[in-house]
């Protein structure tokens, strides 16, 4: 039995009024209590929907690097049943905040039977469940939370406003496993007239990887391509798709020599080859925990603190 429940037993069971301060402190006591356990709740939504979200926008991350489909399928059911669970978790706060607000009005009304019964005297008792008219006095007013100051909430909203600018400025919620960084090497623009075509280009400054890119407005499109360094074998031949992220070799300084001959060209596209330090379709651990913070920044945390917010003016109201 909770303290609540002992100290409501024991108001019933008194014969002589209970004094206009200490049924204040009860009721004072009894909505603290209930609004400790709305808070533990709310925390524990909370962290379980930053969880849930965090790890979908992982599995978006995941499902945008992949070429695979049986891996685009699994992160895709991934990504459906965590935004399930989300719902099913807001629904059960739902239900529990429902629940603990019931539980406390009917404990607020169990002390005002409590505080009538014991106005009344005995022969009252006996006679008549009426409850006095006259000469009753009227409990004092419960005490109304205090309302958040103003400058936390100015403080609050620029904090906020700033993460958002900064997160959209340096672009870490678009295209996380794009490699950042990546250093020019050669550029052509082919025509679809030029089925074959052949060039020269010099690495001045070392990279991990070479990272081929074809730009064009058809999706379709794919070259074939080979380079090599002069005087050596291939280290890349193979066809290249619009889009495709493929890094190969290790761009070391020297001179290299490409090849390439259309396969599917609509109009004309550009061939560029530069020089990165990560692996192109794979995000490193540090962009996916940094676009899942940022989310839980800018979207989690303000859309859980609004409706925390308005579930307790509803319920106060």
């Amino acid at each position: 039995m909770e303290p609540i429940d002992v100290e409501l037993k024991n108001a019933f069971a008194r014969q002589d009024p209970i004094p206009a301060a200490e049924s204040a402190a009860i009721k004072h006591r009894i909505i603290e209590a209930f609004a400790r356990k709305q808070k533990s709740v709310f925390s524990l939504m909370t962290v379980y929907l930053v969880a849930l979200v965090l790890v979908i926008i992982a599995l978006i991350a995941l499902y945008t690097c992949t070429s695979s489909i049986k891996d685009c399928l699994l992160y895709g059911i991934g990504i459906l049943i965590m935004f399930e669970s989300t719902v099913l978790m807001k629904l059960w706060y739902w239900v529990m905040h429902s629940k603990i607000a019931t539980v406390r009005e009917i404990k607020l009304v169990q002390l005002s039977i409590a505080e009538l019964k014991a106005r009344l005297s005995p022969e009252e008792r006996r006679t008549t469940e009426a409850l006095p008219q006259e000469n009753t006095p009227e409990p004092p007013p419960v005490p109304a939370a205090p309302a958040p100051s103003t400058p936390w909430w100015t403080i609050l909203s620029i904090v906020w406003l700033l993460a958002v600018g900064g997160c959209i400025y340096f672009g870490r919620l678009h295209s996380p496993a794009e490699p950042r960084g990546v250093t020019p090497y050669y550029e052509r623009t082919i025509a679809a007239e030029e089925p074959e075509w052949r060039g020269s280009f010099e690495v001045t400054k070392g990279r991990v990887r070479f990272y081929p890119q074809l730009m064009t407005p058809e999706r379709t499109s794919r070259v074939w391509i080979s380079v090599a360094q002069e005087g050596r074998e291939p280290m890349y031949a193979g066809s290249l798709e619009c889009g495709a992220r493929i890094s190969f070799g290790h761009a070391v300084p020297g001179r290299y020599v490409v090849r390439g001959r259309n396969e599917r060209v609509h109009g004309s596209l550009v061939f560029r080859i530069g020089g990165v330090d990560e692996i192109p379709g794979q995000p490193s651990f540090g962009r996916i925990l940094l676009l899942m913070l940022s989310a839980a920044l800018t979207v989690v945390i303000p859309i859980a603190w609004f409706q925390h917010r308005w579930l307790r003016r509803a319920d106060l109201a």
